[in-house]
């Protein structure tokens, strides 16, 4: 299911002349964050919030998307 929402995302972003995308992930979710690599994402920066009484990191992810 994962891969079939990320294909009509990416899909609607070209149609809407985006040449690029981008996510925030948790640097935690392994899962989410291989599943993203395969998708063709790539690690771009860091950005930091606050959960609760911690402060967590998300991976800035970005893909470039024309032509693709």
């Amino acid at each position: 299911m994962g891969k079939t929402l990320m294909d009509f995302a990416l899909a609607r972003a070209v149609e809407l002349g985006r040449s690029w995308a981008w996510l925030g992930v948790w640097e935690k979710n392994t899962a989410a964050i291989g599943f993203y690599r395969r998708m063709g994402f790539r690690e771009a920066g860091t950005h930091t919030f606050h959960m609760g009484g911690e402060i967590q990191t998300d991976y800035i992810m970005r893909r470039d998307i024309i032509g693709a």
